[in-house]
């Protein structure tokens, strides 16, 4: 039976780097899609798990590239690294666009080699599914986003028909976004999937990173890291709860990156603004993985309001960025920390023209009084920089929040990202 394609939001971030550059790398987490999303723009595929024609480009990589029609598909790629010097050369003879796509889950080295096709290649990175992927596609009439809206400086103004609880919530965070998950399986189903597939990536991957490392230990620090998701890994907490030294814990940290696994959203920079932390925040690349590594049962997380807080900000976060990453805005993102913590905002967002929206995230059902507090901070240091603050909560009313100080700043429900 022909499985139907669900179209990416990345689908037009990958045609356009097609239009422009000779080879496309296509970056994600195993698993995500990649594969199968880049394969709608090849014209041919080259599959390098396959023995025979992985050895057809060891032998002579550059008369096998003169094989296929272009745009030609090399998925796992990293098999062969040397085939990357070979599409140097084919590049530097004809350097029209759209000519390689390459796929793959590389390791550290075969990352070294592909430094050989810098300024030749655009990186395109493929996310887990968003909600708005899942259950509304991006195609067709309403294909702009709520964050497109945002970015204006517009509120919110329709509540969706739907507004889960912070439950329902946790079991939509908990499906996460590959596609594996993406159909009407239940959440329970789900996490098996994803508890299966971290104890694989361990067993296949963890060996890639060079000297031997204790799979049990790496397990810990991956529940460890899951469990401060949202926080800083500068700041001790995940080295110390994991029983790590710091060379281990900067060790595990990147290859947590290199994975795939974990994302690190920078430090808002703020300009004049004085005291600003400069720590990234460490967030889970999809909040289905995020649930299975904490090895807590979802019916157990949903009694631990001081950890499904965490995982309903991860799963936000990541449908922001996701978003914003479609819309070339890869470096908009930031997070806001004074120095102690005095102020801290989950999201902020620079705009194309310096503007900022600011979004806080919440698990209770209606804003309090005190969860504007920061973004009135925020809003007040910009002054005519700040757009738009915004209090996503698990309620279900959209309402305009008194202040004193910015007359723009909104309570709505989560599901407006992706209504």
């Amino acid at each position: 039976m022909l499985i139907e394609y669900i179209p990416r939001l990345v689908d037009s971030q990958l045609l356009r780097s097609l239009q422009t550059h000779p080879v496309v790398l296509v970056t994600g987490a195993r698993g995500v899609g990649k594969t199968t999303t880049a394969g709608r723009f090849a014209t041919s595929s080259a599959f390098f798990d396959d023995l025979a024609t992985l050895t057809v480009f060891e032998d002579n990589p550059e008369a096998a590239l003169g094989q296929f029609q272009e745009p030609l598909l090399i998925d796992e790629w990293q098999l062969a690294p040397e085939v990357v010097r070979a599409i140097k050369r084919t590049v530097d003879r004809d350097r029209r666009p759209g000519r390689f796509i390459l796929t793959g889950s590389p390791d550290p080295q075969s990352r070294s080699e592909f430094q050989a096709l810098t300024g030749r290649a655009a990186v395109v990175r493929l996310n887990p599914m968003t909600v708005r992927e899942r259950i509304l596609r991006v195609s067709g009439p309403r294909r702009v986003s709520a964050i497109s809206a945002l970015l204006s400086g517009n509120p919110p103004e329709v509540v969706p028909k739907y507004t889960p609880d912070v439950f329902e919530y946790l079991d939509i965070a908990a499906k996460g976004g590959f596609p594996e998950c993406a159909s009407e399986v239940a959440a329970a189903e789900a996490q098996d999937w994803y508890r299966d597939y971290l104890r694989v990536l361990l067993r296949r991957d963890l060996p890639l990173f060079g000297r031997r490392r204790s799979a049990s230990l790496f397990r810990r620090y991956v529940t460890a890291a899951a469990m401060y998701t949202t926080g800083s890994p500068e700041d001790g907490t995940v080295r110390n709860a994991a029983r790590v030294n710091p060379g281990t814990h900067r060790d595990y940290r990147h290859i947590l990156l290199d994975l795939d696994l974990t994302v690190e959203v920078p430090a808002f920079a703020g300009g004049s603004i004085p005291s600003l932390g400069s720590s990234p925040k460490m967030l889970f690349s999809d909040s289905g993985l995020l649930v299975a590594a904490t090895n807590i049962p979802l019916t157990q997380l949903k009694r631990r309001g001081d950890l499904y807080g965490r995982i309903i900000e991860t799963f936000v976060l990541n449908q922001i960025r996701t978003e914003l990453e479609a819309l070339d805005m890869d470096d908009s993102l930031s997070h806001l920390r004074t120095h102690k913590g005095v102020q801290e905002i989950d999201a902020v967002i620079e705009t194309a023209d310096g503007g900022i929206v600011a979004i806080e995230v919440k698990s209770a059902n209606r804003h309090r009084p005190g969860d504007i507090r920061h973004i009135e901070w925020l809003a007040d240091k910009l002054g005519d920089r700040f757009k738009l603050g915004l209090v996503l909560t698990t309620g279900t009313h959209i309402s305009n929040i008194r202040s004193a100080v910015n007359s723009n700043i909104w309570a709505a429900p989560i599901s407006i990202l992706w209504h």
